[in-house]
């Protein structure tokens, strides 16, 4: 349930402290939560035009310590089935993504030992480089 005194600072529009935003993570009905940004969104924006993009997910590695309760897609560090994929297959999945007109890349994946700094910075530098699209990460 969202607390009166910030759902008055959602109406308003007034900005959330730290501790709010955590609270609303925290014990606020999805639902509920859901229909304030809605109604946030009508007030900030022509409540007639809702806009999208197109991007990709993409899984660059399923090898994770970290052993989320909620997740079913990591494999531990040593494990069977574990993967980090490379350039080629990167690049074709970007490929794939901007031929079907995707203007963003979304970065995901576990929280692998083995990959370092300069993992992330190569593949950052690699997809600019070569692809020059936006990268969610």
């Amino acid at each position: 349930m969202i607390p009166i005194d910030v759902k008055n600072k959602l109406k308003n529009g007034d900005r959330l402290s730290g501790d709010e935003i955590g609270g609303l993570f925290l014990e606020a009905d999805l639902c509920e939560l859901g229909l304030a940004a809605h109604e946030a969104r009508v007030r900030e924006t022509d409540p007639r035009i809702v806009t999208y993009i197109k991007d990709r997910n993409i899984n660059y590695t399923n090898v994770c310590e970290s052993g989320c309760l909620f997740c079913a897609f990591f494999k531990p560090p040593g494990g069977q089935g574990g993967y980090v994929i490379g350039r080629k297959e990167l690049g074709d999945k970007i490929r794939e993504a901007v031929e079907l007109g995707a203007v963003q890349i979304l970065l995901q994946g576990g929280l692998n030992p083995d990959l370092g700094l300069d993992f992330y910075a190569d593949m950052l530098a690699f997809i600019q480089e070569d692809f020059g699209i936006h990268v969610h990460g």
